[in-house]
């Protein structure tokens, strides 16, 4: 039963034996343990992709079966690849994972095909060396069940866990539309959004440039 814990310069509100509680110190800091953290996003826009200058996705019109307006999309064709920067929130536990993912449509149907896209990436923290994550690279494949034209649809990616070990570590990511296991799906992905999930445990850092102790 939820229940509130005095301990030292602040208190536990929630299942504190069970590992899920709000904390509130003493000058009304809080942060989430357990089930108590939640959901955010870290949002990217393809308008804000580096494209090489070979072996890029190309820039198409479509109306979305609808008519009238088209809006710009951005179309993948097998071996199109794509890089992206993303920073991490001072709301989000240090060391922790992050899950990647795009949101796509296709321009026509064809059931039973697949497509499949690739996550590259090199992290670090601030002062610090980058390096290859142990998770990386990460690959999501899905199989097009012959009504996606139009459709607002999303891919898992997969996650990279632990490689923030500061606040505004970043990630430098390549996305790549690589070769599905089988039944390739023969026109391109319109990637709409990408972006990456992670658990929030605070509303920010403690201070500008470190999250909760001293030494971070």
């Amino acid at each position: 039963m939820p229940h509130l814990t005095n301990q030292l310069d602040h208190q536990r509100l929630g299942a504190y034996r069970e590992g899920s509680y709000t904390g509130v110190k003493r000058d009304g800091t809080l942060r989430a343990m357990g089930l108590a953290r939640c959901w955010e996003d870290i949002q990217g826009n393809p308008a804000g992709i580096k494209r090489p200058a070979s072996s890029s996705p190309t820039w198409r019109t479509y109306d979305f079966g609808l008519g009238g307006l088209s809006f710009a999309v951005l179309g993948f064709a097998v071996g199109d690849y794509a890089d992206f920067i993303v920073q991490t929130k001072h709301s989000m536990p240090l060391e922790s994972e992050l899950r990647f993912h795009i949101h796509y449509t296709v321009p026509s149907d064809s059931a039973d095909d697949k497509f499949q896209f690739q996550v590259d990436a090199i992290a670090a923290g601030v002062d610090e060396d980058f390096a290859v994550p142990s998770d990386s690279p990460l690959t999501g494949e899905d199989t097009l069940d012959g009504d996606e034209a139009r459709r607002h649809s999303l891919l898992e990616l997969g996650s990279i866990d632990g490689a923030n070990t500061s606040v505004s570590s970043l990630y430098l990511c390549r996305l790549t539309r690589i070769a599905a296991t089988s039944d390739e799906y023969g026109s391109e992905i319109y990637v709409l959004f990408n972006d990456q999930h992670y658990l929030v445990d605070m509303l920010g850092s403690r201070t500008e440039y470190h999250k909760w102790t001293a030494k971070h």
